[in-house]
C-alpha cells in the first residue's frame, strides 16, 4: 500500500478555498416530476454518480462491520453499504412502490422525486446485534461513520455538478423497498440520496431545503475552551 504524504502544495490555500466553496455551495434540493414524464438524463450522469459514490468510501470508520454481515460480494469492513439505482431502475422502483405499498401513489413525494432523479443511492448501515453497552457504543460509531460517508457523497456530488437530497427514508426504508432491491433485512437505511442533474431544473418543480438559513452564525454553536483557570 502506498502511504500518502501531504506536500506543501497539498496544503495550499487554493485547495482549501476549493473545498470551502464546495461545502458552502452544497444545498438540499428536491426535484419533482410526474411519473409519466420523467426527466431526460444527460450523458455521463451515471458515471458522475459512480465517481461520487466511490469518494463516499473514504469516510473514517472506527470499528469493522459485523463479521456476519461481511459475506458475499459486499464483504467490506466499512460499516455501510451503498445500493445504486440508475434512472430506469428508479422508475421501476417507483412503480413497484405504488403497486405494493398502500401509503404510496403517483402523487407521493417519493414517486415524483424518483421521476425527477437521474439516480438514487440507498445508503445503509450495518448494526451489531445485542443490547450490551459496548454494542450500543459500536452502533453509534457505525452510524457516525455512515453519516460521514453520506456527507462525502453529497460533497463529491456537488463538485461534479450533481444536486442532491438526503431523505431519511420513509417508504424507501421499508420492507417493500428492501425486498425488491435485494437489501438484507438486518441492515438499516440511513439515507436515500436522490441525485439530480441541475440542467433538468426547467422540467421540474424544485424546492430548496427549509433550514439552511437558520443554521446560525458560528459563534452561536462553537466556542473555544479555556482551561487555564481550572488548574490541573
Amino acid at each position: 500500500m502506498t502511504c500518502f504524504v501531504p506536500t506543501r502544495e497539498y496544503h495550499s490555500m487554493d485547495l482549501a478555498s476549493a473545498i470551502d466553496e464546495v461545502i458552502q455551495r452544497r444545498r438540499t434540493r428536491k426535484y419533482f416530476a410526474p411519473l409519466d414524464q420523467p426527466v431526460k438524463v444527460p450523458d455521463g450522469f451515471t458515471q458522475r454518480v459512480a465517481e461520487a459514490v466511490d469518494m463516499a468510501g473514504w469516510a473514517p470508520f472506527h470499528y469493522p462491520a459485523p463479521e456476519a454481515q461481511r459475506q458475499g460480494v459486499l464483504n467490506a469492513w466499512v460499516p455501510w453499504r451503498c445500493y445504486l439505482l440508475d434512472q430506469a431502475n428508479s422508475l421501476q422502483l417507483a412503480r413497484h412502490l405504488i403497486s405494493h405499498d398502500e401509503q404510496v401513489d403517483e402523487a407521493s413525494g417519493v414517486v415524483r422525486m424518483l421521476a425527477a432523479a437521474g439516480a438514487l443511492v440507498l445508503v445503509t448501515w450495518l448494526p451489531e446485534q445485542g443490547d450490551k453497552p459496548v454494542i450500543k457504543q459500536r452502533n453509534e460509531e457505525h452510524l457516525a461513520a455512515t453519516a460521514a460517508a453520506i456527507q462525502n457523497l453529497l460533497l463529491a456530488g456537488e463538485a461534479r455538478e450533481l444536486q442532491t437530497y438526503w431523505s431519511s427514508g420513509g417508504a424507501l426504508g421499508g420492507d417493500t423497498c428492501f425486498e425488491y432491491c435485494g437489501i438484507p433485512a438486518e441492515q438499516r437505511l440511513l439515507g436515500a440520496i436522490f441525485m439530480f442533474a441541475p440542467e433538468t431544473a426547467d422540467d421540474c418543480k424544485v424546492c430548496e431545503g427549509k433550514l439552511a438559513a437558520r443554521r446560525g452564525a458560528p459563534e452561536t454553536w462553537r466556542r473555544w475552551v479555556d482551561l487555564a483557570a481550572k488548574g490541573s
